[in-house]
């Protein structure tokens, strides 16, 4: 079989060879110059051709020669691959950092601790997965089309974890295929992502060039795993999806990037910017380049973490079970031996603080530091504050270091003085050993930065610092009020309590969503009023609404209620989308509300529905033909006045909050007009709309525009 001479020729150029001529037909000669080293590869473009004549022609020209034999375009595509990448070298590294992360996880609790990946739930495009979010993605890693992955999850999920473990994999199982991973909480270096992303490309391939990377990224041989996309994110976006304009330039740098067979992997909180009306219109701006997958991973179970006997020990010592699950504590326990689980296991209120003595015991050890447990927290808090006050989670080793010398000079000339003068420390010495410290980034390495070893950490030191703070109207950024409020979960009531009076005031002005999980996290309670808020997706068991605090103008979009109580008459122009409800009761029967409260495409197992508002199961009937002025209201938000062009998707709840014309349940009778109509009709995500395209010149006749 003969090589096709075109693609044999744009297979090498794309790695920077330049086509040399050569004397005899079916001999292809391609070269490259490394230093001082001009190299020639000789092609043969069939078997049986004899290339050794060419070889020697080349040689006396002063090449390094070498004649190489494919049979197939895909072999010559393999070998360069192969062979610019350094696989072997490249494979070797990323299994390093494998080990040294999943070491960095267990191995602080213990040394004979052994790492294994804990699988949790998950829901791939709202249905639940029955494998592993990994496999979910290594499945799909050779669809010949590109794929945009986002993992999304909670601060202490296992999105990290998970993207590691998706690292190992592709690496230990993939022959053919080289992951570019980055944590991009460590690169603090560029502030725009464009840059962000050559500098990761740089860093994994310092001796490729950019433009050969990205070929491969787009082949399909290189997917691309970035965790963290929330770090760069939080700094842009706020809590209620806006400034999606300084998102999206970091979305068009991925989709330049998502062509072919291109794999991208971003690991992230579960923010406003990806549930917001502007993703899903550039997603849909984008529905013939690519596909989106989306995978959500839920809380870790703690039967999932622990042995049957371990779990059975802490039942039996009155451990507040529900409020264990956070990765960092279960790993604790999961790994730490029988004799310390047996003194950990005496009394559940001092888990948290056992945590941290446990590690700073270690600490003292591991590195022959001679400071008490609680003065090595004094210096990690100074560190956690100044992250509070300039907004960032990882700095520089060198800031790091200077951190901690400018802010404990009295203490670490202390600590100097316990040691004998033949073992004492320089200051330095002293200063770089606490920069090591295990709670502090798991390396530090290739100018990535450090910060606290994990969320739980950083979480704890945050909240002593929301706490601390007398004006009782703390502001900090909300990258740290997730984090502190699930390191305040496995503690006490009472401490849980005291850290709600301190958050009360900043959760004032974040999401709906946000504020009734971070309410019932906390206290179990609902305290704090909604209003004008457009809540998504939230699912809430046994739970209590309307009863200590107001819900007023209010959008509940696919939610599930369990076992919930709502109290009607603190209920006011509110409107439930798509939700379903198992087991809900309403406390105030007699006081319903029929024309404050109302539903549409909700579900329930009883009677609940019919008993706060049966005319709703009529909503869905107007056949009247003529546009009233509120269909007009809903039509104009696909098709905004002085607008030349229309958006096709619209979120639900921005259509019924965003207005003081219309109520909520006469905006729900024009969308179920218009539905019937055909002219909206909703998309696979149920908390959108989409208007019909086929009768765009109708829509526009409706609103009076030129055809």
């Amino acid at each position: 079989m003969l090589l096709d001479r075109q693609k044999v020729r744009q297979a090498y150029e794309r790695y920077g060879f330049f086509e040399e001529s050569s004397s005899e037909k079916n001999i292809m000669v391609f070269s490259i110059r490394t230093g001082h080293y001009h190299n020639a590869d000789i092609i043969p473009l069939q078997s049986s051709t004899d290339a050794s004549q060419t070889y020697k022609e080349y040689q006396e020209l002063g090449y390094a020669c070498q004649t190489k034999s494919y049979k197939s375009i895909s072999e010559i595509e393999t070998a360069l691959f192969t062979g610019f990448f350094n696989l072997e070298a490249t494979r070797d590294r990323l299994t390093r950092d494998y080990d040294d992360f999943t070491n960095s996880i267990v191995k602080i609790h213990s040394d004979n601790a052994s790492y294994t990946y804990i699988k949790t739930q998950y829901y791939v495009n709202n249905k639940e997965g029955n494998s592993t979010v990994t496999q979910e993605i290594l499945d799909r890693l050779d669809e010949e089309k590109p794929i945009l992955f986002l993992v999304e999850a909670a601060a202490g999920f296992g999105k990290t974890c998970s993207a590691y473990e998706l690292v190992k994999e592709i690496t230990s199982t993939r022959t053919h295929q080289l992951p570019l991973f980055s944590e991009l909480s460590r690169n603090r270096q560029a502030k725009i992502f464009r840059y962000v992303l050559l500098d990761e490309i740089d860093r994994s391939f310092p001796l490729l060039s950019s433009t050969l990377v990205r070929s491969e990224i787009k082949s399909g041989k290189v997917p691309v795993i970035l965790d963290g996309f929330d770090e760069l994110l939080h700094e842009s976006a706020t809590d209620d999806g806006k400034n999606y304009e300084s998102t999206e330039p970091m979305l068009d740098t991925i989709s330049e990037l998502l062509t072919n067979k291109a794999k991208v992997v971003l690991t992230t909180r579960r923010t406003a910017i990806f549930d917001g009306d502007e993703f899903h219109q550039w997603i849909d701006n984008h529905e013939n380049d690519f596909e989106v997958i989306r995978l959500r991973i839920q809380e870790p179970r703690i039967e999932d973490w622990l042995s049957d006997d371990r779990l059975e020990r802490l039942y039996l010592a009155g451990f507040p079970i529900t409020n264990l699950s956070n990765p960092v504590l279960l790993s604790f326990l999961r790994c730490i031996s029988d004799e310390e689980f047996s003194k950990v296991s005496e009394d559940s209120s001092k888990l948290v603080d056992k945590y941290f003595d446990s590690m700073m015991e270690r600490e003292r050890k591991r590195q022959d530091l001679r400071m008490a447990p609680s003065e090595q927290y004094k210096i990690l808090r100074t560190i956690s504050d100044d992250m509070i006050h300039f907004d960032y989670t990882s700095e520089s080793r060198d800031y790091i270091y200077s951190l901690i010398l400018e802010n404990n000079q009295v203490l670490i000339e202390k600590t100097r003085k316990l040691y004998s003068i033949d073992t004492r420390p320089t200051t330095d010495e002293l200063v770089n050993k606490l920069t090591s410290h295990a709670l502090l980034d798991r390396s530090g390495k290739d100018s990535q930065g450090i910060g606290f070893v994990n969320e739980f950490v950083l979480g704890n030191f945050c909240a002593d610092n929301i706490i601390e703070d007398v004006s009782m109207e703390w502001d900090g950024d909300k990258r740290f009020i997730e984090p502190a409020i699930q390191s305040y979960l496995p503690r006490t009531n009472d401490e849980r309590k005291l850290l709600w009076e301190s958050l009360k005031f900043v959760l004032e002005f974040i999401n709906g969503s946000d504020k009734i999980k971070y309410n019932l996290m906390l206290t179990n309670e609902m305290k704090m009023s909604l209003e004008g808020e457009t809540v998504e997706e939230l699912v809430l068991n046994d739970a209590e609404l309307g009863h200590l605090a107001t819900i007023k103008d209010t959008v509940f979009i696919s939610c599930k209620f369990s076992a919930c109580d709502f109290m009607i008459q603190n209920i006011e122009n509110t409107t439930f989308i798509n939700c379903d409800f198992y087991q809900c009761t309403v406390s105030d029967v007699d006081n319903k509300g029929n024309d404050d409260v109302h539903f549409a495409g909700c579900s329930s197992d009883n009677e609940f529905i019919s008993l706060i508002n049966p005319e709703d199961e009529t909503v869905d009937e107007t056949t009247c033909n003529d546009f009233d002025m509120c269909d007009i209201y809903v039509l104009e938000k696909f098709y905004p006045k002085g607008s030349q062009t229309f958006h096709k998707h619209r979120a639900i709840g921005a259509i019924c909050s965003q207005n003081k014309l219309y109520n909520h349940y006469e905006i729900l009778k024009s969308i179920e007009k218009l539905k019937k109509k055909n002219y909206l009709f909703i998309p696979d995500k149920r908390s959108f709309l989409e208007i019909n395209l086929d009768l765009i010149g109708d829509i526009k006749t409706a609103l009076g525009r030129k055809q």
